[in-house]
């Protein structure tokens, strides 16, 4: 996967096609997401401005919503007040990135384990990642 400094595009195999998102956020109350013109047609101008690629069709466009925690960091771990609910949400736009990672530390603090030793090597805590974190905050922090 490739994906510019800038965080204004990125671009990986898929299918043997190329894969493209113009990476955008916009905000959106939830819908049926639909891809905007607007939004494929920068996808393609950033992938050719950033590589010698040509693109003269493009085959397939979708969209979906990104979800964000007010702090923008992902949220996962056990429901402090719904017993039996984990929580793995709010990747926003990297869950094609964070996926592998997020779902082994799902997995590991739904079976009441630490989280993954590499976790804990990068510093990150279960604390961080936890849904709690967010409950009784002030909705404007």
């Amino acid at each position: 996967m490739i994906d510019d400094v800038a965080e204004e595009f990125y671009f990986k195999p898929d299918a043997g096609r190329l894969f493209v998102s113009p990476a955008d956020a916009s905000p959106s109350a939830p819908l049926d997401a639909y891809p905007d013109d607007l939004d494929v047609a920068a996808g393609v101008e950033r992938l050719e401005r950033a590589t010698h690629l040509n693109v003269t069709r493009v085959s397939h466009s979708w969209a979906g919503l990104r979800t964000f925690a007010r702090d923008a960091s992902p949220v996962v771990g056990l429901d402090g007040a719904v017993r039996g609910f984990c929580w793995l949400a709010g990747q926003g736009g990297y869950g094609i990135k964070t996926s592998p990672a997020l779902s082994r530390a799902c997995a590991a603090l739904i079976r009441g384990a630490p989280l993954p030793e590499d976790f804990a090597r990068l510093g990150i805590c279960a604390d961080e990642l936890s849904p709690d974190r967010l409950r009784d905050c002030d909705p404007g922090s």
